[in-house]
């Protein structure tokens, strides 16, 4: 029996959705396990504390550089495995490179601001929180777009053209709307507030990688 070709289409477009799905999925869980080592390190190491000594302060940038690029170094690789399905192109060594070196910036930029001892265990006044929810979402667009158009760069390699990809990438980032609500719990260092903030990233993760399977799977192999 023949399989019509539309029918075979559609099993591999099924495939490699819930490849990709699952790919950000690990991911994700990946990126939580990280920042609760990371987490434990900052108590151990009496973080965040204006008054620190030199060693503990460097000690926070490279577990915060470390996790955070380790984190996103996972990512690349299970994403550009999926991609690699579709892309015979695709340069997975620079797409890894990327996303270790961005993780690394952004666990370094977040050390840094974590030295200066500044938390806040008070919530947000509910009518903030709408204010804050478009403000995200502006943020997370731009910085959405940000990360698409540096991914972009090694997309492009194997990608006819990747200006979609970009702008879904922006409407990705949008889902960074929902750090709101632990806005509205309260930053505080407690082992609860990490639990909360760790659940909020888990399904900001995923579902930005849902949210980018029309990305996926309208990229056209050069």
């Amino acid at each position: 029996m023949t399989v019509p070709p539309s029918l075979g289409f559609d099993r591999s477009h099924r495939h490699l959705s819930a490849d990709w799905i699952k790919a950000n999925i690990d991911a994700a869980v990946a990126a939580v396990v990280l920042e609760f080592a990371a987490f434990g390190a900052r108590q151990l190491l009496g973080m965040p504390d204006a008054n620190a000594g030199l060693l503990a302060k460097a000690l926070l940038v490279v577990v915060e550089a470390v996790t955070s690029a380790a984190a996103l170094l996972i990512y690349g690789i299970r994403t550009g495995t999926v991609l690699r399905q579709k892309l015979p192109a695709f340069p997975p060594l620079t797409w890894n490179a990327l996303h270790a070196l961005i993780g690394f910036a952004v666990g370094t930029y977040v050390a840094y601001n974590e030295m200066d001892g500044a938390t806040r265990s008070e919530t947000t006044e509910t009518s903030m929180i709408a204010s804050i929810v478009i403000g995200g979402a502006l943020a997370g667009a731009l910085i959405g777009a940000a990360l698409g158009s540096l991914q972009a760069l090694v997309l492009r390699k194997a990608v006819r053209d990747v200006t979609g990809w970009i702008k879904w990438s922006a409407l990705a980032g949008m889902t960074f709307a929902a750090y709101a609500l632990i806005l509205y719990i309260g930053f505080d260092q407690t082992f609860a507030t990490e639990v909360m903030t760790q659940l909020v990233s888990f399904v900001v993760a995923v579902v930005s990688g849902i949210i980018m399977l029309p990305a996926l799977h309208r990229l056209t192999p050069r």
